[in-house]
């Protein structure tokens, strides 16, 4: 293989991995602060035990065990509590003050999510949302406290254990 073949090849591998890294840090969101019991996160099919410092990106869903919990803190200085039996999707996050680029969407399937506005909520009121089966909330405050039930087929389950 000729030099210039060489230096072609590895050229073009050192823009995909750049352009990798850039896509990969553009779409984190936050990470996590603390743990408490079992908690996992589903990236892309994939389901991963959660520690201390784990990196969240955008889409990913996390679920805690019936004695678990979890503190999450999101590159606008959000921060997030999720208490036992939740599940929290990262829906949509968008942090890009300098371009005016601002917005938050975190889905609630179940369980209990305590949330503490950053600096989202607090440059663009309203462009923070949390979803819940029942609805939509758009965030104008600083705290927020959303419970979602279990649904009835999995309550009926967790009897049955």
């Amino acid at each position: 293989m000729c030099k210039s073949h060489l230096v072609l090849i590895l050229t073009v591998a050192m823009a995909v991995s750049l352009s990798a890294f850039a896509e990969s840090r553009e779409d984190l969101v936050g990470s996590v602060t603390d743990v408490k019991g079992t908690v996992q996160v589903i990236r892309s099919g994939s389901e991963l035990a959660v520690e201390k410092g784990t990196r969240l990106y955008a889409s990913d869903v996390i679920r805690t065990d019936k004695e678990s919990g979890v503190g999450i803190v999101l590159r606008d200085d959000t921060t997030l509590s999720l208490g036992a039996s939740s599940e929290l999707k990262m829906s949509e996050f968008e942090f890009k003050p300098n371009e005016g680029i601002l917005g938050m969407t975190l889905s609630v399937a179940k369980g209990t999510l305590v949330y503490i506005s950053g600096q989202i909520a607090k440059l663009a009121p309203g462009s923070a949302q949390i979803e819940t089966p029942a609805g939509v909330a758009a965030v104008r405050g600083t705290e927020l406290l959303v419970e979602v039930p279990a649904p009835k087929a999995e309550k009926k389950a967790e009897k049955a254990q």
